[in-house]
């Protein structure tokens, strides 16, 4: 085996903030390092971890040349993220986290689509694994991952790949903390910028109970709101505010009746096709489940809806979706019940063992 040497002007810089992640932080690096894919830079912040994780991060610093370890006090996540685009020296900069695990090929994998579409974002099929298991897959053409948007990220953030140039532009903004991977995709694609995944699996997802995700889920949803309000405005510029918020408030809460959305999605259908409209297809059909034990219309609704499309969803498929939509509505089965966030995380399991 060939020594391993550090090159002044690598192809990928490889970006990884770490904040006390002890426990985890061995696995991911050495993900990093087994890429099939060589020629990268691998910069790690440590952003004031209290709980030993530079001593592991500097046995590893010591020993590859590729490591560009920086150690300073806690400045938050936004800030570390930008630091580090600051310091990058590849074309691509890849996001990657302390508690993760990336696939050996997942750089070779994200360099060969961003060179075939010319695109500057790519992300990847994530698996999840520790507290739950799932398979999170995202859309993988540009206008789908506009789709998406509406409704949440399209891509999974440790996950990205993007250009160096891309990033150093937008940046990560400290007004959406907490949300600022989703506010940064939404300006991406506002600004031009093309976005994309692959279809294989790249990462695989660690899900503990110390992730931001799990700590403030509440100042999430707000800025993620913001998000979403500002796209729906981008992609539906004739409605107003106040038809804007029905549907943010749909979103959010899963209330309300679904004929007060049929109309914004009739028009996106007619806009989009392809796998974006697969994508919408999909999203209306996951808000109609959850407004469905209030909203007996929901299954004419989701029918009427199908039939508006005329193609990116097969007749099975159709009624399978209508049937689940019947059962819910019949036993009204709200989607802040047990049962149906039982019934949530067996489709998750699921879906997990089919693709093994």
């Amino acid at each position: 085996m060939s020594a391993v040497t550090s090159s002044p002007s690598p192809l990928v810089s490889v970006l990884m903030p770490v904040y006390n992640a002890a426990r985890f932080v061995a696995d991911a690096i050495e993900s990093i390092l087994a890429q099939t894919f060589r020629d990268f830079e691998f910069i790690i912040i440590d952003d004031g971890s209290t709980d030993g994780s530079l001593s592991v991060l500097k046995r590893y610093a010591a020993n590859d040349p590729r490591i560009r370890l920086i150690s300073r006090e806690n400045r938050g996540l936004v800030a570390t993220l930008n630091e580090g685009i600051e310091k990058a020296r590849g074309e691509w900069i890849a996001r990657m986290d302390g508690d993760d695990v990336a696939l050996p090929n997942r750089l070779s994998l994200q360099l060969k689509h961003l060179a075939e579409t010319g695109a500057d974002f790519c992300g990847g099929a994530v698996q999840c694994f520790g507290g739950w298991r799932a398979l999170w897959r995202y859309p993988v053409s540009h206008e789908a991952c506009a789709v998406r948007l509406l409704f949440d990220v399209p891509f999974a953030h440790p996950a990205v790949m993007g250009r160096r140039s891309a990033l150093s532009s937008l940046r990560y903004r400290q007004d959406f903390n907490r949300a600022q991977d989703y506010d940064l995709w939404q300006r991406a694609w506002a600004q031009g910028y093309r976005l994309t995944n692959v279809e294989e699996i790249v990462l695989r997802y660690r899900v503990h109970e110390n992730q931001v995700s799990a700590r403030h889920t509440g100042d999430q949803r707000d800025r993620a709101d913001l998000v979403r309000q500002r796209h729906w405005k981008a992609l539906l510029p004739e409605y107003t505010d106040e038809h804007v918020n029905v549907l943010l408030t749909a979103i959010r809460e899963g209330s309300g009746a679904t004929s007060l959305l049929v109309p914004a999605f009739e028009r996106l259908l007619r806009q989009y096709e392809g796998e974006a409209r697969e994508v919408l297809l999909f999203d209306a059909y996951r808000m109609f489940c959850r407004m469905a034990g209030n909203d007996k219309a929901a299954v004419r609704n989701w029918l009427h809806l199908a039939s508006a499309a005329r193609e990116g969803i097969g007749r099975v498929e159709v009624y399978r979706r209508a049937t689940v939509l019947l059962l819910i509505s019949m036993f009204q089965i709200r989607s802040t019940a047990s049962g149906y966030q039982t019934l949530r995380s067996l489709r998750h399991r699921l879906a997990s063992l089919l693709e093994r």
